[in-house]
């Protein structure tokens, strides 16, 4: 009942009408961010330390450029890249989420569950509030995330199911082609992974942003309206 009640939700934010003819710039925006990662791996030495500092950083761009769409603002490619001196907050606030959800994932799986699905909004948080401490964002987060946590986490098991499913795909494809010809170990590779990363970049990764956008605006929208309820109770009090 409570699923059926969370999936009423999304159709409640209108996100089908709202990312409609925006889906191939968001298709397009992330495989910049992907490709401007793989760039960093490939830097000897520095690769995946780069690879992840790259990865924090355009996933914020991607979020800003999601977001501006979904509000009907005008948005370019710009809007992928925060400005450089922004870069150290967006490492810590990756970091702590992740170590975060690494360190209470290691003590009980469903609380690192809960902690990563407390921090699902702080990137979209620090982009309207990017002055505030990271303890606020992480604490802003974690308020405003109530009551679209099951949402969230129902489109992030749909994403994965998808990805399970290219992978099934990949393997078949392989399985395939050995049957015809020995198929050498880097082609074994790319067989099954280039129908993960498709799916990712085509459906998975908008699908995700889209609704996470959607779920987040709509709780931004809800606790602007709130004061306004509150002061009106005041005054017919008085």
């Amino acid at each position: 009942m409570q699923i059926k009640q969370e999936i009423t939700k999304i159709d409640e934010f209108n996100i089908q009408q709202k990312s409609k003819g925006h889906w191939f710039e968001f298709i397009l925006a992330n495989m910049l961010a992907i490709v401007f990662t793989c760039l960093g791996l490939f830097i000897p030495v520095l690769s995946l330390a780069l690879g992840f500092i790259i990865m924090s950083y355009m996933q914020i761009g991607l979020y800003r450029f999601v977001l501006k769409t979904y509000r009907g603002e005008n948005v370019d490619y710009d809007s992928l890249f925060s400005p450089f001196n922004q870069l150290l907050k967006i490492l810590c606030i990756k970091i702590i989420a992740i170590s975060g959800i690494i360190i209470w994932g290691l003590l009980l799986i469903v609380p690192g569950i809960i902690y990563g699905l407390n921090c699902a909004f702080c990137g979209l948080v620090y982009i309207d509030n990017p002055n505030l401490s990271i303890k606020e964002i992480f604490a802003k987060s974690k308020a405003q995330v109530q009551g679209h946590r099951i949402m969230i986490l129902l489109v992030a098991l749909i994403g994965l199911v998808m990805l399970c499913a290219a992978s099934s795909v990949g393997v078949g494809i392989n399985f395939l082609f050995g049957l015809m010809f020995k198929v050498p170990q880097f082609l074994t590779a790319i067989l099954i992974i280039l129908p993960i990363i498709i799916t990712f970049i085509i459906a998975v990764a908008p699908l995700f942003q889209v609704y996470l956008v959607g779920a987040y605006n709509n709780s931004t929208a809800s606790l602007q309206k709130k004061p306004k309820n509150v002061s009106k109770s005041k005054k017919s009090v008085v």
